[in-house]
């Protein structure tokens, strides 16, 4: 999810592609945004970006991410396990 923070999602996606694409994987990425002038919400954001996908595809794992946060080290692998965690 990102509001009002383009030169991050620019950045962001910039480096996320490469990186991705060095580990393989199949991929989409979804850019959530909340429009209007009312309270940031994360939660509903996060939310409402799993039903649109799910109404595209039946998408097995979901990574969350923000815009302004960036892997390091290509080891931190980008997929689904058998058990939630955090990147």
């Amino acid at each position: 999810p990102y509001r009002n923070r383009e030169s991050h999602l620019k950045l962001f996606l910039d480096i996320m592609h490469p990186f991705l694409k060095k580990q393989e994987l199949d991929y989409t990425i979804f850019v959530i945004n909340q429009h209007g002038d009312e309270e940031f919400n994360k939660g509903v954001l996060l939310n409402v970006g799993y039903i649109e996908a799910m109404k595209l595809y039946s998408f097995d794992c979901f990574i969350f991410h923000d815009v302004d946060l960036f892997p390091e080290d290509l080891r931190n692998l980008y997929k689904c396990g058998g058990r939630p965690r955090h990147l």
